[in-house]
């Protein structure tokens, strides 16, 4: 009803004939009607939008498209070219764009880009799972990989949430495409000794050891905020993947494959590469908007956890930190159960995101005291950084 009063009287507000086209109105008021019509837009409507907004561009002579559809249409002559752009320059990428969901502001912006770039932008977001402003930004920078790189140093120098906006992007493109290119590489390594008669545990080790290590942290650089330490955070180390979840197995694995003296004996080798880090490191690397976890054992929460592997000195192959010890300087113990309460409020207070490990580093000690935690009323109510300062 709303929509057929405002119709009416914009309508009323524009005379065909005072401005000389009173044989197009029927034609341009259909057009104006299917605009009206199409309300809150997705996707899919911002192109259709932008198909009738060039259907009554083409009617209308030199000078009059402008005024016909701020008074008619209600929209800006600015408005209005954004959205045939969308529709003309980026048609021949309509069902892509559509199937990522891809929002108008977004695809404003994508219009001007080249079909090169505009491949570009879609290889970002099936990569990504979105696509943002600073993201199309940064690749009609011409920042992406092959393109001459000039202004590389420039783009430090941009200061501002803006500025800050375009790095983050430029590292979770370029971030994610490092990752993914080396857990492939871990699997493609992997296929190739399951092809062969006989696992080389030493040989395989060798060829995908290190590799595993640098994706290891380029996944927790890329998905992990940093956990404040609760001895004034003299060291940092990334928060945790929640547990009995498939990036908390797929950071395990990579763990794992870093120190050969954590793998299963020979014998073990060949079932535990095919049927759990294949499909585990595939799972992380799959293009599927939502890929089945391949796992039965978190498929559901009643399942047991997966058996462990016996690991000796993991530590000399890993940058991961031993057992603390059992006493500080002053000689008081540590209560495990207080760290173990502060660590679940905490983690229940960020969703998850941060969580308090029972271990440091082998230089550094465990304090004597942990900070008394609040009467739960007090945990739900406060915000996560009164929980950690």
């Amino acid at each position: 009803m709303h929509t057929k009063s405002t119709y009416m009287t914009t309508t009323a507000a524009y005379s065909y004939e005072d401005n000389g086209i009173g044989q197009l109105r029927d034609r341009l008021e259909t057009k104006a009607a299917h605009i009206f019509d199409l309300g809150r837009r997705t996707t899919e409507q911002t192109f259709e939008l932008g198909d009738h907004l060039a259907q009554a561009a083409d009617l209308l002579p030199d000078g009059r498209f402008d005024k016909w559809v701020k008074v008619r249409c209600g929209l800006s002559a600015r408005s209005a070219r954004n959205n045939m752009a969308v529709f003309r320059n980026l048609g021949r990428f309509r069902d892509e764009l559509v199937d990522l969901s891809v929002g108008a502001t977004v695809l404003y912006h994508l219009s001007s880009a080249t079909p090169e770039k505009v491949e570009a932008a879609i290889a970002f977001a099936e990569d990504n799972g979105r696509l943002q402003v600073a993201d199309v930004k940064a690749i009609l920078a011409g920042d992406e990989e092959g393109d001459d790189k000039p202004e590389t140093g420039d783009r430090f120098r941009v200061g501002g949430i803006s500025g800050l906006k375009a790095l983050i992007a430029i590292k979770i493109r370029d971030g994610l495409k490092a990752f993914v290119a080396h857990v492939v590489t871990i699997c493609r390594a992997i296929e190739a000794a399951l092809a062969k008669p006989r696992v080389i545990k030493e040989a395989l080790a060798k060829e995908i050891q290190d590799i595993a290590r640098v994706a290891r942290q380029e996944l927790e650089s890329l998905a992990l905020f940093i956990e404040p330490e609760l001895d004034g955070g003299r060291n940092t180390r990334p928060t945790k993947f929640p547990k009995k979840t498939g990036w908390v197995e797929v950071n395990d694995t990579l763990y794992t494959l870093g120190g050969v003296d954590g793998w299963p004996k020979s014998k073990e080798m060949r079932d535990w590469l095919a049927q759990h880090v294949l499909p585990v490191l595939g799972w992380a690397v799959s293009k599927e908007r939502k890929p089945e976890w391949p796992l039965e054992a978190l498929r559901t929460s009643a399942a047991e956890p997966a058996p462990t592997i016996e690991v000796e000195n993991v530590a000399d192959y890993h940058d991961a930190a031993p057992g603390m010890p059992d006493e500080v300087s002053n000689g008081a113990e540590v209560s495990d159960e207080r760290i173990e309460r502060f660590g679940k409020s905490l983690e229940e207070a960020t969703g998850g995101f941060m969580t308090v490990s029972g271990e440091t580093s082998r230089n550094r000690k465990r304090f004597a005291t942990v900070p008394p935690l609040a009467d739960d009323a007090v945990v739900e109510a406060e915000p996560a950084s009164a929980l950690v300062r």
